[in-house]
């Protein structure tokens, strides 16, 4: 079972790793959308929190967070091996922070590239996303009461290859512009209901 456990946190850690190379790399190629600070700040990986620039620059204080997180748990990961101390309970809490790591220190990042969609610490090839929706904020969503602009907002929602992921937009004039970017790789809904508005992708 020790066997087991380690090989798990080796392949989470290589997997880890390699998302946050991705990204950093990613970071530097230039983007499609948002280009300018007014598009950015309607857009928000965590519905309290405008997105800081998607560049290495303008996501330095994540990524070293990231690195730092990664440096320690491989760390540990190496003691333990290189000790001989063998004990699956140590393995266990290894991956259940890797885990827990993960889904807690996402970037604060939405960004368009040409070949896909950076989001949090994920990179998304455009043929992975299956689909990609928008779903009206309303008085009875989970994310209604963060703020003014988010209550009269959306979620864009992401289905990809292995789940679902989403980020919200605060302007229906930033959503179009998204959607239509979108829709030149990727099956979008095309038409959207509020109880305040109602458009089409043009």
């Amino acid at each position: 079972m020790e066997t087991l456990f380690m090989i798990f946190v080796l392949l989470a850690l290589i997997l880890y790793i390699f998302r946050i190379i991705q990204v950093s790399v990613k970071l530097k190629q230039a983007h499609v959308f948002p280009l300018t600070n007014e598009e950015r700040r309607t857009i928000r990986k965590h519905p309290q929190k405008i997105t800081a620039p998607p560049t290495v620059e303008g996501q330095k204080l994540g990524l070293l967070a990231n690195v730092a997180f990664l440096f320690f748990i491989a760390s540990m990961f190496s003691i333990v091996y290189i000790t001989d101390v063998f004990s699956w309970h140590q393995y266990l809490f290894m991956l259940f922070f890797l885990v827990y790591a993960y889904f807690m220190l996402p970037l604060n990042l939405v960004a368009v590239k040409q070949d896909g969609i950076l989001i949090g610490t994920r990179f998304l090839s455009w043929k992975h996303i299956h689909f990609i929706k928008a779903v009206a904020i309303y008085k009875n969503h989970k994310f209604y009461g963060y703020s003014s602009d988010v209550n009269i907002g959306f979620v864009v929602k992401i289905k990809y290859k292995f789940g679902f992921t989403s980020f919200v937009v605060t302007s229906e004039k930033t959503l179009k512009q998204l959607l239509k970017i979108c829709q030149e790789h990727v099956t979008v809904e095309d038409e959207i209901h509020t109880s305040e508005s109602e458009f089409k992708i043009k």
